[in-house]
């Protein structure tokens, strides 16, 4: 159905392939993952098969595609960037007028999919009123409202809570095998999809490296040092402790027996809690949001209090208010009522605010000014100090983005463009980090080095707040809460907040809490 042949493709403002030598077939049904470190050309090679995405040259070779281009749907990583009209009723009319559906065709189309994806209650909701995952949701079911040959999906759960998250990957498996829709799934997380997937690939510099059954591709990531951080959980931990020779990948059932089995052949290694300063810096008391005058309170008398050198991570469903939390704490929207304080002094109409705190919103692209990524460092070393190039250049060898140097942000991937932000952020040293779904678009490998950022940060005395739906990510806080119809549960210790969960937990969790009930994640546990 797809076939890439020698292929070679360049950007139109690079001097570097970004895709090199291609050569890669997709059968019909297939269910391809496609995996690879951020910026390595996974979207890239995605957009090739839509026409419209394409923005630069063919340098070589040829795509042989078996399928007409309005029979290819295309879900990207941007989801502020996919909806083009008011609400999703309008979206959805929008893309089936184009196709020349009916009023009654369109009718039932709309009925069908809004039924299959649970969001009726959220077809007249403007874009304004929709949470990231929400939109995601929209998008999604605009893809394959048109009853595509072929999906393609760009990092599709990256701002999906873990059940919408679970449920996504269950359509998409449902529509590839029962309705033999060709996917292609493009993700950094390996920690559900690969029981969908008939094949993995990854690519590598713009080089397919590794293209094999799901077996045999996840036994030879866990054989490379770089990749093997790709791994879920279940199976990074049972390939570790060296519990035999199982096909991947092994789901909790599976796994929770084998622990069992090994019971006296593994331990556990505690975690030691951080001891915290006591030394507050914003308190938030009896804090209530509503968007309009007759409607239900977002954030609903919400208080808890932040301390310095403390780490705190809110989970929950997507549209529940997270990020309106974060929004009202730094009066981009003003509360009902309710009071915000940092260092015992309100933050309305505070000019000190934005130099106490820092926001990495959803969408990263809105915190750039600069034209490359050494204008955005250079910008912001220069609100502190007078800067040289050779200072810009250390920084930028600091954070690991010199290769990027001379690149526009706005050219970048979503995770480049993620970790650009955080970077921004953490030149800039403010009281606080708030971190809105820091997580999204960066690869295990990213990750790591996002941990480390932030433990030097907090070994400053600085504060992190985040709002994130990976809940391995999560299991590194200090203190962890749920949010869910405006209110928030107390801060709880990770080991406590995971402990008593059903869904709301690490599959490591899931599997393990028979045997070893405080175990999260794979080096939780070792060999004896």
């Amino acid at each position: 159905m797809v076939r890439f042949k020698n292929f070679s493709f360049q950007y139109a403002n690079s001097q570097k392939l970004s895709l090199d030598n291609i050569d890669l077939t997709i059968n019909k049904g297939d269910f391809l993952l496609l995996i690879g470190k951020t910026g390595s050309g996974k979207s890239t090679l995605l957009k090739q098969l839509k026409a419209n995405l394409v923005v630069g040259k063919s340098t070589k070779g040829t795509i042989e595609l078996n399928t007409e281009d309005a029979n290819i749907s295309y879900l990207s990583q941007f989801v502020d960037n996919q909806m083009i009209t008011e609400c999703a009723r309008d979206e959805f009319n929008f893309i089936l007028e184009n196709m020349n559906y009916t009023e009654n065709q369109r009718h039932m189309r709309i009925a069908e999919v809004a039924s299959y994806f649970g969001i009726i209650d959220l077809l007249d909701s403007t874009e304004s009123e929709l949470s990231g995952g929400q939109k995601q949701l929209i998008s999604l079911a605009g893809a394959l409202i048109t009853d595509p040959d072929i999906l393609l999906l760009d990092e599709p759960t990256s701002q999906l809570d873990p059940i919408a998250s679970e449920k996504l990957l269950q359509m998409v498996h449902k529509i590839n095998t029962e309705l033999n829709v060709t996917v292609i799934l493009v993700e950094h997380s390996l920690e559900r999809n690969t029981f969908y997937a008939n094949r993995m690939a990854i690519i590598e510099d713009g080089k397919i490296v590794l293209d094999r059954g799901v077996d045999s591709a996840l036994k030879s990531i866990f054989d490379d040092n770089f990749y093997r951080n790709y791994l879920s959980q279940i199976d990074r931990s049972y390939l570790e402790l060296g519990l035999g020779n199982a096909t991947l990948p092994l789901n909790n059932h599976q796994f929770s027996k084998i622990l069992n089995d090994h019971h006296n052949e593994i331990t556990y290694k505690k975690r030691l809690p951080k001891q915290n300063s006591a030394q507050t810096v914003l308190k938030v008391k009896n804090l209530s949001f509503r968007f309009d005058f007759e409607a239900k309170n977002i954030i609903d008398k919400v208080s808890f209090k932040l301390d310095k050198g403390q780490s705190y991570c809110l989970v929950g469903p997507n549209g529940v208010g997270k990020s309106t939390l974060i929004r009202v704490i730094s009066q981009q929207l003003l509360q009902q009522s309710g009071s915000i304080k940092i260092d015992n002094k309100s933050v309305k109409n505070n000019p000190d605010l934005f130099e106490k705190i820092f926001i990495l919103p959803q969408n990263p692209a809105l915190l750039f000014v600069s034209d490359t990524v050494f204008g955005e460092i250079e910008f912001q070393l220069q609100q502190s100090q007078t800067v040289t190039e050779s200072q810009v250049n250390e920084v930028l060898n600091q954070y690991g983005l010199s290769e990027l140097k001379n690149i526009s942000p706005y050219d970048l991937s979503g995770g480049q463009q993620e970790f650009l932000a955080l970077v921004i952020g953490l030149i800039k040293n403010p009281e606080i980090l708030f971190l809105d779904e820091p997580t999204k678009g960066l690869d295990p490998n990213k990750i790591l080095k996002l941990n480390d950022l932030l433990n030097e940060y907090l070994a400053n005395d600085g504060i992190v707040f985040a709002n994130s739906h990976d809940l391995v990510f999560a299991t590194k806080f200090d203190d962890m809460s749920m949010m869910f119809d405006g209110k928030l549960n107390d801060f709880q210790v990770p080991t406590e907040f995971f402990k008593d969960k059903f869904f709301y937990t690490t599959e490591i969790n899931k599997a393990s809490r028979d045997s070893f009930p405080d175990a999260l994640v794979w080096n939780d546990l070792r060999n004896k």
